[in-house]
């Protein structure tokens, strides 16, 4: 004897891929028990909370005062690291591992709030006193930093 089952998935849990050709278009249906959000924003680069999804853009203007004394802006994404969308508006900033487990990119906000939760490097004081390393920090507001800080934190 034989049973015929039917699963429901709920709308949000299909992913459109885009088509290869014009002649096909393909669906990809996966339980959401089986696949995480944290998972899905990885794989096509939105940044995810652990407490909260979150796949909006907000944008904020980040002001650098560079070593010189030299003041710089630029608008920088929500989901980019300031350090990357620096260098996308054509700024140079110094830079080593890109992981956030080193110093070479230290800066200190004078304005403003930052995500550095990916980085490993500063300690919570010195998070507290303001600074931040570029390679890891999502803007969170608009920003004044200070760059080439590296000297400071030692």
């Amino acid at each position: 004897m034989s049973t015929i089952s039917t699963a429901r998935l709920p709308s949000q849990s299909m992913l459109k891929v885009p088509p290869q050709n014009r002649l096909t278009s393909t669906f990809v249906k996966c339980p959401s028990s089986l696949v995480s959000r944290r998972n899905i924003s990885k794989t096509f680069g939105l940044k995810a909370s652990s407490s909260n999804f979150r796949a909006s853009m907000a944008v904020y203007n980040v002001k650098l005062i560079l070593e010189d004394g030299t003041e710089t802006e630029f608008e920088a994404p929500d989901d980019t690291y300031i350090l990357d969308s620096a260098e996308a508006a054509g700024i140079d900033l110094p830079y080593s591992c890109r992981a956030g487990a080193c110093s070479t990119c230290a800066g200190k906000m004078e304005l403003g709030s930052v995500d550095q939760s990916d980085g490993s490097f500063l300690d919570d004081k010195q998070m507290e006193e303001g600074y931040l390393l570029t390679c890891v920090s999502y803007p969170t507001a608009d920003c004044l930093i200070h760059t080439h800080k590296e000297g400071e934190l030692y």
